[in-house]
């Protein structure tokens, strides 16, 4: 199905201002941390008890355990020991849930809310230290306004609650260098802001005017992080924050790219490193037909805004391989073609290049097969963050070590990860959800190099995969959550 990308607008009837200097404290217990393929024709895109609640559809053994009830739409993060994770209820409704990891016991669960966040986009639990932020639906899951609250990863309970009510128009980072909570929220009907809270108190450090979406994509099992965001400018605009919290420049997608073709508003996938951001937009379609052939990956200086280089090609596939953690740019012939609620890139050629980050230079270039399969990031085979699995020109199916470009055949039985990108049911606000569904974070299952499902786990422990914490790796799966013993 097809899940836009364009960001909602706040509700006409909503106005709403932030503390300026502080939020109200609680009793606290605690101690003091794709975007898959996306373009418009297709999209990669409650009341719980605080305490100790045991799944009925959780087994376990020697081998580790499984639960099949919990149905995961944002990767599990370590915070202090515990498996922070989103997931979806039996009612469709949004929770963020802590799980004990050596045994999958959840130990607490509470209503989330996307408020209005673009349906298109998954995001994960971000959390500081012990502290995980929470945001509660303030008037129903159906509503957007919400309440920001830090929660404790150990017990599940409260340690401070935001007074004022808000809407985000994205979901909370970490930033500042690690150092606070950032929350883009809207201010009017026209204008966001990106507070600062500190997450010991959740008091208003400062904010910053006009942010209101996240570019920076975040690597599947890794919490949303970056300074890079598009502003509420009405034409496509970026802003890039400093880790002191200040606006360090502000330049619009037109003179960046070259062309007010390129919009985020088609897809984006940006790596927000110290020097720069390297990263590219969408293109827009022309009538039903999406031209492939005219990407850029850019290198963005993170202190200037200027560009330091410029590379043809989507970077990562604009986020089918974001399980990939070397990068490289995935360079298209023809074009992408809309029939009804799904498109076809029959065709099309894809070339995939190394990419060094620092000068924009190619270090080994590849032409392959199946350039819709890679660029949806769905049941293609992978060994781990450097290693894909691809079918050359000629038929010949390989491993490729993404970092060198060098090719070896998959041993016999070999068993790899596949990933999935999973779109969900879920009760939100209108304008948060396409016909009631947004897109989840990937899942994945064993497969053999053809994509094809099979018994067995891959040898692999992939960061981009699933997390390990006390001797297990814990990842989603399309049918809940699993742990296995770890073999590193």
């Amino acid at each position: 199905m097809k899940v836009p990308i364009t960001p909602p607008h706040l509700p006409t009837n909503f106005t709403s201002t932030y503390p300026s200097s502080s939020a109200s404290k609680q009793k606290s217990t605690a101690g003091s941390h794709l975007l898959h393929w996306i373009v418009p024709l297709v999209a990669l895109l409650v009341a719980a008890t605080v305490g100790l609640v045991i799944s009925n559809h959780k087994s376990a053994g020697a081998s580790g355990w499984t639960d099949r009830g919990v149905q995961v739409v944002g990767s599990p993060v370590d915070v202090d020991g515990v498996a922070v994770l989103l997931n979806v209820d039996s009612s469709h409704e949004l929770e963020l849930t802590g799980i004990r990891p050596s045994t999958g016991v959840i130990l607490w669960s509470h209503p989330y809310s996307a408020s209005l966040i673009t349906p298109g986009v998954a995001f994960t639990p971000v959390a500081i230290g012990n502290t995980v932020m929470l945001s509660t639906p303030a008037e129903g899951p159906t509503n957007p306004v919400v309440t920001l609250e830090g929660i404790n990863a150990m017990t599940g309970k409260v340690s401070w609650k935001v007074s004022q009510p808000l809407v985000l128009s994205d979901a909370p980072v970490v930033c500042a260098g690690g150092d606070y909570f950032c929350v883009p929220t809207f201010v009017s009907q026209t204008q966001t802001d990106l507070v600062a809270l500190n997450p010991g108190s959740g008091a208003v450090a400062g904010a910053i005017s006009g942010p209101f979406r996240n570019m920076a994509v975040a690597p599947p099992g890794s919490e949303n992080a970056g300074d890079l965001w598009q502003t509420a400018a009405r034409a496509p605009t970026f802003a890039q924050t400093s880790t002191s919290g200040h606006l360090l420049w502000t330049q619009s997608v037109t003179s960046l790219f070259g062309s007010n073709r390129y919009n985020p508003n088609y897809g984006w996938d940006f790596l927000v490193t110290d020097n720069l951001d390297v990263g590219s937009v969408g293109v827009a379609p022309v009538g039903k037909t999406d031209p492939l052939d005219g990407f850029k990956t850019l290198g963005i200086s993170t202190s200037t805004g200027t560009v330091d280089w410029s590379a043809p090609g989507y970077f990562l596939c604009g986020g089918g391989l974001q399980f990939l953690t070397s990068d490289l740019v995935c360079r298209y012939t023809g074009a992408a073609r809309e029939s009804g609620q799904s498109e076809t890139m029959a065709g099309v050629g894809l070339t995939l290049q190394g990419l060094d980050p620092a000068s924009g230079a190619t270090t080994w270039s590849k032409r392959v097969l199946n350039a819709q399969g890679l660029s949806m990031g769905t049941n293609v085979a992978f060994a781990d963050g450097n290693h894909l699995v691809v079918q050359l020109v000629g038929g010949q199916r390989v491993v490729l070590d993404v970092l060198t470009g060098t090719t070896a055949a998959p041993s016999p039985g070999e068993v790899f990860w596949c990933e999935q990108v999973p779109t969900y049911r879920v009760i939100t606000a209108p304008a948060a959800s396409f016909s009631g569904k947004r897109v989840g974070e990937p899942v994945y299952r064993s497969c053999s190099s053809t994509g094809s499902a099979v018994s067995g786990t891959p040898t692999t422990t992939p960061s981009t995969v699933g997390v390990t914490m006390n001797g297990m790796f814990i990842w989603p799966t399309p049918h809940g959550l699993r742990a296995e013993p770890s073999p590193e």
